[in-house]
C-alpha cells in the first residue's frame, strides 16, 4: 500500500499552493502516521513524524516562504483514499533522531471560531443555515440527512461559536454534523435506521470475525451519564413579552433500566420554539444517552482504509449471537513495528425511532422572564 502525505504551502484563508513548488510529498522520510477520530471529539487529530534529513530545503525557509509552518494545508492518503485534511497546528524537531513532527487538525476546527459580525436570515431553512455558516468558514457542505424544517427568521449574534448555533440545529433536526476524511462538512442522520432482534435484515458495512480480525477486546456498559427526565427550555417572545416555554419529558424505558431511579437535567435550546422541537431535542438527547450507555472497544485489527466513523459492524464472536454496533471512533497507526492498523471504538445499536417516539411528556408550561 502507498502511504504519503500532502503538504501545501499556504497561500490565504481559502487557499493554498498547488504548484508543484508549492507542495511537498512524503514517503520514504515517513517514520509514523498517528490518526485519531472519534464521534465524540469534534476536531479529529493527526500525528506524522518524518526523518527531517531526507526532506527538501524548501521545506525549512520559515516565516512565509517554508513550505512546513503552522495552518499550512495536509493531507494523508493511503493510495487513492483520503485518510485526513487538515492543516498543521504544531511542529517539533527531534535534533537526536533527526525527525520532525507534525502534529495537525482537521477542517472542523474552523467551525469553532466565532463570527465576527451579526448574522441575520430572512425566510430560509435549517440546512440552508447550516450549509451557510459552514462556507463562511471556508468548508465545502454536504447534506444526506436530517429533519429539514422552514425559519421565518433569525439572528445569530456577533461573538457566537459557529458550532454552538449548528448543534442547536442538529438536536432539533435528529441529525448529526462530523468533518469527513477529506475536509467536507457532513449533515447526516443522528444515527442509522436499526430494528432490534432484526438480525442481518439490517444494514451492515463490515463483518469483524473475532478471531481473525482482532487481537482482543472489551466490552461493557455504563450507565453514569443517563438521564431519564429532561426539561427542555427555550426563549420565546408573546406580545413583546418575554417567556421561557418548556417541556419536561421521561424515558420510561429507561426509567425501567435505571430500576425506576430518577434522573434529571435541564436543556436550553434557543431554536426549540414549539413542543414538536422540544420533544425531538429530548428524544436527540435520549438516544445519545443509550447510545453511549453500551461500549465495545476493539483493540488492534488489520488496517482498512476504507471504514468511516458512523458505518456499522456486524461482529462474530465465539460462544454468542452476532452482534451489529456502529463505528464511533477509529485510532489509525502506520510504522514499521507494527504496518497498518486500526483501533475500532464500536457502540451497541438501538432502533432510534422507537427512542424518538419514547418521550412521555410530564410538564410544560411558560415562565415569565424578569423584566
Amino acid at each position: 500500500m502507498d502511504f504519503r502525505v500532502e503538504i501545501y504551502k499556504k497561500k490565504g484563508y481559502i487557499s493554498y499552493g498547488t504548484a508543484d513548488a508549492d507542495k511537498i510529498i512524503l514517503r520514504n522520510s515517513l517514520v509514523s502516521i498517528r490518526i485519531n477520530r472519534a464521534k465524540d471529539t469534534q476536531v479529529s487529530e493527526a500525528t506524522i513524524i518524518a526523518e527531517y534529513e531526507k526532506l527538501p530545503i524548501a521545506a525549512f525557509q520559515g516565516g512565509n516562504s517554508g513550505i512546513i509552518d503552522n495552518f499550512a494545508r495536509i493531507e494523508i492518503w493511503f493510495d487513492v483514499v483520503c485518510q485526513f485534511s487538515g492543516i498543521i497546528k504544531k511542529y517539533e524537531y527531534n535534533e537526536q533522531d533527526k525527525t520532525i513532527t507534525l502534529t495537525c487538525h482537521d477542517m472542523f476546527y474552523r467551525l469553532l471560531n466565532v463570527c465576527d459580525g451579526q448574522i441575520k436570515y430572512g425566510a430560509t431553512t435549517a440546512a440552508d443555515v447550516i450549509s451557510d455558516l459552514v462556507r463562511r468558514v471556508g468548508l465545502s457542505f454536504y447534506r444526506s440527512g436530517g429533519t429539514n424544517y422552514s425559519i421565518s427568521n433569525l439572528t445569530i449574534a456577533d461573538g457566537t461559536v459557529f458550532m454552538d448555533v449548528i448543534q442547536n440545529f442538529i438536536e432539533t433536526m435528529h441529525a448529526s454534523v462530523r468533518c469527513g476524511k477529506n475536509g467536507t462538512i457532513y449533515l447526516e442522520e443522528q444515527y442509522p435506521p436499526y430494528i432490534e432482534g432484526g438480525g442481518d435484515a439490517n444494514h451492515f458495512d463490515w463483518v469483524y470475525r473475532d478471531s481473525v480480525n482482532n487481537s482482543s477486546d472489551t466490552a461493557g456498559r455504563d450507565a453514569s451519564l443517563m438521564k431519564n427526565i429532561l426539561k427542555i427550555t427555550c426563549s420565546v417572545k408573546i406580545k413583546n413579552q418575554d417567556y421561557i416555554a418548556f417541556d419536561k419529558f421521561e424515558d420510561t424505558s429507561m426509567t425501567e433500566y435505571l430500576n425506576d431511579e430518577k434522573w434529571y437535567d435541564i436543556i436550553d435550546n434557543p431554536l426549540a420554539n414549539t413542543q414538536e422541537k422540544r420533544k425531538a431535542v429530548a428524544g436527540w438527547q435520549f438516544l445519545d444517552y443509550w447510545r453511549n450507555s453500551t461500549p465495545l472497544t476493539i483493540l488492534p485489527t488489520l488496517g482498512n482504509k476504507d471504514i468511516d466513523i458512523g458505518q456499522v459492524v456486524k461482529l462474530l464472536r465465539d460462544n454468542t449471537v452476532p452482534g451489529y454496533y456502529l463505528v464511533v471512533g477509529i485510532d489509525t497507526e502506520v510504522d514499521a513495528d507494527n504496518g497498518y492498523t486500526n483501533t475500532l471504538q464500536l457502540q451497541g445499536m438501538k432502533d432510534k425511532n422507537k427512542i424518538y417516539t419514547l418521550p412521555k411528556l410530564l410538564d410544560s408550561g411558560l415562565i415569565k422572564e424578569a423584566s
